[in-house]
């Protein structure tokens, strides 16, 4: 008798509850299993603890443990970089689930959330009106429900966003070629956006807000909401050795039209080497939401994209979205230096990248590494967010009188700022 046939009837029992999917569960009180695991794990394969949940829950050992970063650099290269090799024994195209073959980008087919953001949508038409119609109404502008967000700031996101950089600009450091140094830099970003965006939108940051983090290879992470409008948040995150540090700004600005809405990231990003003197500024994708009000519910990447690394005369350049023939997470670029084409990439976003024919990334080899909290952190931080907390409990008439709150409260300190610039111009 096999295993599986030998299972009491209590044991069957509690394999078949823990099959449940939790995508069935019950979406209009946006439970915690729903908002979290439902659309961030499930869709995209992206684990909790790449974000900081479990500093709600109170994970008293793991806060009170001190991390020694120049320590767990050491662990770090053994577990990933001693033996780090490319997929380069994969050569097929694989499609993964979630991705729509027919246009490109993915697909949200979870009923219970997408009824619950489209009801959401008509509330906004509503009320904003023939702004909305004509596109020409920029939405960071527009107060969002709670009931659709998920209990991190955008700054939380804005970390998990850069899950994969810790270990390809590690790699990167120990390079002498800066061609090299950019291949790295092109696959660690190429192979962040599959994860970096989810459909219950995270909460928008207050003004001064910040958050600290630090990933497995030891280093830390911080950002901070540097304007209120627009709505800008600058990071940073440093090589624990020095070799190598990485910052910018993200920028946002969004567009709505009848059935589609367009979210647009002007900021800038740099990484920088320092055995090269590489510093390498590149832009970021714009992301454009489909069928929003009838039809699949709908993500894409698009854009063009540009990688500069002036002190060494290098430049990448690619576009997504308008390649005749293909969906449009695919994409098609080459490397120079100088005038001189030293490198042809191609691939998807949503499934591999390779260069010159050698595969570098390939979503079904992605290597997870792990975060770790900060704590205590300034009382600045995202974690210490009433709104955030209440509605990770799923108490969401109370988050949503917290989240007022706060809004309300930063309405009123920028009409300071506001009054007090007047005045001063007055005096000059």
């Amino acid at each position: 008798m096999s295993e599986e046939e030998n299972k009491s009837p209590e044991e069957e029992k509690q394999s078949t509850e823990e099959e449940v999917d939790p995508l069935t569960l019950p979406v209009d009180d946006i439970k915690r299993y729903n908002s979290i695991k439902g659309d961030l794990e499930k869709l995209r394969g992206v684990v909790v603890s790449h974000y900081p949940i479990a500093l709600f829950d109170e994970d008293k050992e793991k806060l009170k443990k001190k991390y020694n970063p120049k320590e767990m650099f050491k662990e770090f290269e053994k577990k990933f970089m001693k033996d780090f090799k490319f997929p380069k024994d994969l050569t097929d195209e694989f499609r993964p689930p979630y991705a729509n073959s027919y246009y490109g980008g993915v697909d949200f087919t979870d009923e219970g959330t997408t009824s619950l953001l489209r009801g959401m949508g008509w509330d906004l038409v509503k009320e904003i009106g023939k702004k909305i119609l004509q596109g020409d109404f920029n939405f960071t502008t527009v107060t969002i429900p709670i009931k659709v967000m998920t209990p991190i700031s955008v700054l939380q996101h804005i970390c998990n966003g850069h899950f994969n950089y810790p270990l390809y600009l590690n790699l990167a450091a120990k390079e002498t070629d800066p061609v090299m140094q950019m291949k790295y830099v092109l696959t660690a970003c190429i192979s962040c956006w599959h994860r970096s965006n989810v459909f219950l939108k995270p909460l928008n940051p207050i003004l001064g807000e910040t958050y600290e983090m630090m990933w497995e290879d030891g280093s830390i992470e911080y950002v901070e909401q540097t304007s209120h409008h627009p709505p800008r948040s600058h990071f940073l995150l440093n090589g624990v050795n020095g070799d190598w540090r990485f910052y910018g700004y993200y920028d946002y600005t969004s567009n709505a039209w009848l059935n589609s809405f367009k979210l647009t990231n002007s900021g800038m990003k740099t990484i920088e080497f320092k055995n090269t003197n590489a510093k390498i500024t590149f832009n970021s994708p714009t992301d454009q939401y489909g069928n929003t009000f009838w039809g699949s519910f709908r993500q894409e990447c698009i854009g063009e994209l540009e990688f500069k690394d002036l002190n060494n005369d290098i430049t990448a350049k690619f576009g997504m979205g308008n390649i005749y023939g293909k969906t449009s997470d695919w994409f098609e670029g080459t490397i120079k230096k100088g005038e001189e084409e030293v490198s042809k990439f191609t691939g998807s976003y949503l499934e591999f990248l390779e260069f010159d024919g050698e595969r570098y990334w390939d979503i079904r080899k992605n290597i997870d590494i792990e975060e770790f909290p900060v704590f205590p952190q300034i009382k600045s931080s995202s974690i210490y967010r009433p709104d955030s907390k209440l509605l990770y409990e799923s108490k969401l008439e109370e988050a949503q009188q917290a989240k007022n709150d706060q809004e309300n409260l930063q309405r009123h300190d920028r009409k300071l700022r506001k009054e007090y610039d007047e005045k001063r111009k007055q005096n000059e």
